[in-house]
């Protein structure tokens, strides 16, 4: 699953080159070239427990004129290991104790998007993206989605932003129990930041996907965080993301004839309509 990450966030990066070497050329040297965000979180613990947790993510921003590229990548992964004791000897005194330890992924889920916008006037602009998710513990293999819209900037002032945007989307999402879809859809954007102090900092997401196959399948992300300036390179970033599928993926489960019987088959059971990660990582800006 790391490769199919590492593949995609290439394959998204190639083609964020393209606007830069179409337009670039025509830019004045003095304007904004790269802006670099990246985010690392990691908890280790051992002994009479053992787990890891490891989270990273990177923004890569770039000012084209008046328009923006950005491409954003990342993903979390959480292992943890059980620890089984024995002891072999002759009694309570005479004995060796051996340590066995399984290790399992209890969550894993990465990202990559590429976005480009361009505006049509001081408060308006159109845009296009490309991403790409992978959520298996949510049932998602893999799903790209393509979208274009057009957006307006509702608040630019010098504390705050609030844009708008609505477009239209094409996804192929291949689940783990139920195989691959293709389907139409809508999408609702807004991105909400505040400088809520010298330091701090408030930004908001939320992306409502809709589809046009069917109207039920309504899902949503809502990404919140506060970063507080540590220096002016790094900062300490706490973030809450939700994540809400209306129509969620399947889960074969196990069937017993009662509880503690006898297994006699298998059932297709949906699994939960939301998820929700709460993170905190060193943020570096350059």
């Amino acid at each position: 699953m790391f490769r199919v990450f590492v593949r995609s966030s290439l394959i998204l990066m190639g083609l964020s080159t393209i606007f830069p070497a179409i337009i670039g050329a025509q830019e004045p040297d003095s304007l904004p070239r790269w802006a670099d965000n990246a985010e690392l979180s990691f908890v280790l613990t051992s002994g009479n427990s053992e787990s890891n947790s490891f989270g990273v993510r990177n923004t890569l921003t770039r000012e084209l004129h008046s328009s923006t590229l950005r491409l954003d990548a990342g993903g979390i992964r959480v292992e943890s290991g059980t620890i089984t004791r024995t002891a072999v000897g002759t009694g309570q005194t005479d004995f060796t104790v051996s340590e066995q330890v399984e290790r399992e992924t209890t969550a894993e889920n990465y990202f990559a998007e590429v976005r480009y916008d361009h505006p049509l006037s001081d408060r308006t602009y159109v845009y296009s993206s490309g991403s790409w998710i992978s959520n298996r513990f949510a049932g998602i293999d893999n799903r790209w989605t393509g979208a274009v819209g057009i957006g307006i900037k509702l608040v630019t002032g010098d504390r705050s932003t609030f844009n708008v945007d609505l477009g239209a989307t094409v996804a192929s999402e291949d689940r783990i129990i139920g195989g691959t879809e293709t389907f139409g859809g809508l999408r609702l954007t807004w991105e909400y930041t505040r400088q809520v102090t010298e330091t701090a900092e408030f930004l908001s997401q939320l992306v409502l996907d809709e589809s046009l196959s069917d109207t039920e399948d309504l899902r949503a992300k809502f990404d919140n965080s506060i970063r507080v300036a540590i220096t002016g390179v790094l900062a300490l970033k706490t973030g809450l993301k939700i994540l809400f599928d209306n129509q969620p993926a399947l889960e074969e489960v196990d069937l017993f004839d009662a509880p503690g019987g006898t297994m006699i088959g298998t059932v297709l059971t949906p699994l939960d309509e939301v998820d929700t990660q709460i993170t905190v990582s060193l943020v570096v800006s350059l």
